[in-house]
């Protein structure tokens, strides 16, 4: 596999949130969060390798990597595949590290991360890789336009439950502003990137 370009790069509010993190972080769950991250995007990485799909590019924002194919169209499968290994990784990694919290107590905050990001990143929103897995199956049977109207519907629904239920855990339970702020920003793009 040819090494990424030298397009590859990080935002800078990402540098700056990781500077941050890295000076306020006592408990160690940013830092077992960012691993989590990490591990999600190197089952992507692994997926393409083994399916020798080449890489053009890679970017990360605060929703994660999005990985830029070079060379060819990938078919329905492929891309499929691509999408579903990242969220494989990510449970497959949270569940092993959940055996070890015992042990090394640190393993918990990455398992949970793990986990969550798991299950996140499977909900039908189109910049989600459960989204990418749901569009690469509904493309055989919907029209182009049917599919970008199904997929925004779909995205725009789960999005607001998201946002509502980051509301609810915030107002009833007094806890969660973080995720409240992650799904409305979520939410916000949506409506520029989709309704613009």
């Amino acid at each position: 596999m040819k090494r990424l370009s030298a397009g590859t790069g990080v935002s800078l509010r990402i540098l700056i949130v990781l500077v941050i993190l890295s000076v306020t972080d006592r408990t160690g769950f940013g830092v077992a969060t960012l691993l989590a991250a990490l591990w999600h995007e190197c089952g992507h990485l692994l997926a393409a390798r083994l399916m020798h799909i080449p890489l053009r590019n890679m970017q990360i924002d605060f929703t994660g990597a999005r990985l830029e194919i070079g060379g060819r169209m990938l078919g329905f499968g492929e891309e499929w595949m691509l999408a579903a290994a990242g969220p494989t990784a990510s449970l497959f990694g949270g569940a092993l590290a959940g055996l070890f919290w015992e042990v090394l107590p640190v393993s918990l905050y990455f398992s949970a991360a793990s986990l969550l990001l798991g299950i996140l990143n499977l909900l039908p929103v189109r910049s989600f890789d459960g989204g990418r897995m749901l569009e690469c199956m509904l493309s055989r049977f919907l029209s182009v336009r049917l599919l970008d109207r199904t997929m925004q519907l779909i995205s725009f629904l789960f999005l607001f439950l998201l946002w509502a239920t980051a509301a609810y855990f915030l107002i009833r339970v007094g806890n969660g502003i973080s995720l409240f702020f992650f799904s409305l920003c979520l939410f916000l793009r949506f409506l520029e990137n989709d309704f613009s």
